[in-house]
């Protein structure tokens, strides 16, 4: 569970042994995937060789106006400025991060305009459509501005790539770093990388492409690069279909990943992320629906019913595009601590008989950041808060087993969609500072890895199969510790959540 705009997402899921290769699968018998982090111009972690696929959608400016004034001008339908008004221009903050590689860098851009770098980006050379740039750490933050655009040949195709790899950014569109961090784990979930929660797509052409000026808005990233990266890393892509999409969205992103997926890759598919949470926006059109429909008398258990009856449609469409099921694993999602909510997920017009797992979200640690627990929390200290989280843990296995004896009554594995330590205040508790102080401390601490070691050997102790952890790569904030790297450049052994997720599949 995380925050969805600044609310707490609820109690989120947990792992089985569930179609992973023998060699990847964990000597513990349970495999490792991993939840990957969001695409931002903000993020700490770079997947693209090119930068500018991470960058901010464009702001638009206006000479003498404050920031975020200008009017807006006219765009192409791959987000790029079809021409601009004189006095006006966009801007784009291509990363905000202390920790940005530094070094020489080339802008590549197509069409005709005048384009200019700002922040620690620094011109040093001009060539037609390409600068030499040079990147010094100072206010870490990189912004690319365009004052002026060729209406007839319009600027777009924007890049930024290390001067290094300026011959080969085409063939190897991703950071080595990033994928030597995650090369070896079984499964990728894209939610975040989909930009799922509260998702505004609903027909194809809403979707983002790969010749959008950035992979960073709110359509989230090509599917184009999920399954190229899928392929990459040889791990199988767990996608998450919006909630909003129509039956025709649903067979276009099937047949593109059909067409363009390693043919001995799996494919997860799952309808959404947490409709059973009201903190986000599918929730509620999930609940919608169900009334509309009259799926019951009780408005939640109507939600939980529509989500499965899209859930299953949503698996069907895809199991006749990719010809069959020898490929597919379709997941039913539900709530950790309510076993409730996944019966009559799993009930609904025989649900689970179209389903290949039922995934859960088993996070330990929320209730210390409750605002009527803040001080409590703040009293036992780090050393306190460490040794507080063991009988957590323990009490979230009893929860574990119950789900996993509740998924084998209907023939399916228990895998988990999401899990991990979920310290953070809530509900105003994640303004206090002192409170997400503890909170950070508690996550880097060695100790942290042990406590995950053991949330992890219970999982698989009660029953659980594949675990898939939230997230990879983010620094820490008030609204959360979620990766288990803070940047691409930490070194793993200072990061005790990593080694703990390493050590228990097996890859030390």
């Amino acid at each position: 569970m995380r925050f969805a705009i600044g609310f707490v997402l609820a109690f989120a899921g947990v792992l089985p042994t569930l179609f992973a290769d023998d060699s990847v699968a964990s000597k513990q018998g349970v495999p490792i995937g991993i939840n990957l982090s969001g695409v931002v111009y903000y993020a700490s972690q770079h997947p693209f060789v090119d930068e500018f696929r991470q960058s901010q959608p464009w702001v638009f400016q206006k000479d003498g106006a404050p920031y975020g004034k200008g009017i807006p001008q006219p765009l192409r339908p791959d987000d790029y400025p079809a021409s601009l008004a004189d006095g006006n221009y966009v801007e784009s903050i291509l990363a905000l991060d202390p920790d940005f590689p530094p070094g020489d860098y080339v802008l590549l851009y197509d069409g005709d305009g005048d384009i200019d770098t700002r922040g620690d980006a620094k011109v040093t050379a001009r060539e037609l459509r390409r600068l030499s740039v040079t990147v010094r750490p100072k206010d870490h933050q990189l912004s690319v501005r365009l004052t002026r655009t060729n209406p007839a040949d319009p600027v777009h195709n924007i890049r930024f790539i290390d001067a290094a790899a300026e011959q080969t950014y085409v063939q190897h569109a991703f950071r080595e770093p990033f994928l030597q961090a995650w090369r070896g784990f079984p499964v990728l979930r894209f939610m975040d990388w989909q930009n799922t929660n509260n998702s505004k797509q609903r027909q194809w052409i809403d979707r983002a492409t790969p010749d959008f000026q950035t992979q960073g808005s709110d359509r989230g990233v090509a599917v184009e690069y999920l399954v190229d990266l899928a392929n990459t890393l040889k791990a199988d892509p767990w996608f998450c279909i919006p909630h909003q999409a129509d039956d025709d969205y649903v067979r276009q992103f099937a047949s593109l990943v059909r067409r363009r997926l390693s043919p001995d890759r799996k494919v997860y598919v799952e309808y959404s992320n947490e409709c059973w949470n009201g903190g986000f926006g599918q929730a509620h059109y999930c609940a919608d629906r169900g009334r509309a429909l009259k799926l019951s008398d009780n408005a939640y258990q109507a939600q939980l019913r529509y989500y499965a009856r899209r859930s299953v449609e949503v698996f069907s469409i895809v199991e006749e595009v990719l010809g069959g099921r020898d490929r597919l694993v379709r997941v039913l999602a539900s709530q950790h601590v309510n076993p409730w909510a996944s019966e009559q997920i799993l009930t609904w017009k025989d649900a689970a008989k179209h389903a290949d797992a039922l995934a859960v979200a088993p996070y330990f640690g929320h209730d210390f950041g409750q605002p009527e627990k803040v001080e409590a929390t703040l009293a036992l200290g780090v050393e306190g808060l460490l040794d507080a989280c063991g009988p957590v843990i323990e009490k979230n296995k009893a929860i574990t087993a119950k789900q996993a004896e509740l998924a084998r009554r209907f023939g399916l594995p228990l895998i988990s969609y999401e899990g991990g330590p979920h310290l953070v205040g809530i509900r105003g508790a994640e303004n206090n500072e002192k409170l997400t102080a503890l909170f950070t401390a508690v996550n880097r601490h060695p100790r942290m890895k042990d406590l995950y070691l053991q949330d992890l050997a219970n999982w698989r102790d009660a029953g659980g199969g594949l675990f898939v952890a939230f997230a990879s790569t983010a620094r820490p904030s008030k609204w959360g510790n979620w990766g288990v790297l803070e940047h691409d450049g930490q070194d793993p052994a200072t990061a005790p959540k990593y080694q703990a997720l390493k050590q228990f599949a097996g890859r030390r």
